[in-house]
């Protein structure tokens, strides 16, 4: 599996891209929610240490099928428009979701879920981002580097990269960027 694996609006994954190695996340969000098996033991790492802090986080989302995609974008686009819809969600076959090599975290607090723009400001998603690179996660949609990535900024969204993370990290560089500066 290359997790290096660049995809977004112009780097797009066919419509019959399924990964081979997905996996139960056991995510108790939701059953069934299949992520890559190097990603489940790595969030696994992460969610227990994470853990020993008080910081109850799990997988709210994982892989997406292309046709899953579709549906939700064009859904998005129905309810809130293409504008809206073209800055918050990937089309298909631009989605890092079909990879199975990203993972849209939770937090549990009190037994309550909180997704999303909820968690923005908890102690969980602040320690995320300070952390996740040690397990090969970046934080794929950093605030202020929307025009770089192409997507607002999702501080519950996480991507497997591997033992780059730690370099991205602490270079401040999203994906996008690091692979056009390997490219030079």
């Amino acid at each position: 599996m290359d997790y290096l694996v660049l995809v977004n609006r112009d780097n797009l994954l066919s419509k019959t891209y399924i990964p081979n190695n997905l996996v139960n996340s056991l995510s108790i969000y939701r059953d069934n929610i299949m992520i890559d098996n190097k990603v489940k033991r790595m969030f696994s790492l992460m969610k227990l240490d994470a853990l020993k802090h008080g910081y109850e986080i799990d997988i709210m989302s994982g892989y997406r099928s292309y046709k899953y995609q579709d549906n939700i974008y064009n859904r998005l686009i129905r309810d809130k428009g293409f504008n809206y819809a073209f800055r918050h969600i990937a089309p298909p076959g631009a989605s890092e979701h079909q990879t199975g090599l990203a993972v849209d975290v939770c937090v549990y607090r009190n037994n309550k879920c909180y997704i999303e723009y909820e968690i923005c400001n908890f102690d969980e998603i602040v320690w995320l981002h300070k952390n996740a690179h040690k397990y090969g996660f970046i934080l794929r949609y950093p605030e202020g580097m929307e025009e770089v990535t192409g997507y607002n900024y999702e501080p519950w969204h996480f991507r497997y990269v591997g033992n780059i993370a730690s370099y991205l990290y602490f270079n401040k560089l999203t994906l996008e960027e690091y692979i056009n500066l390997s490219k030079k």
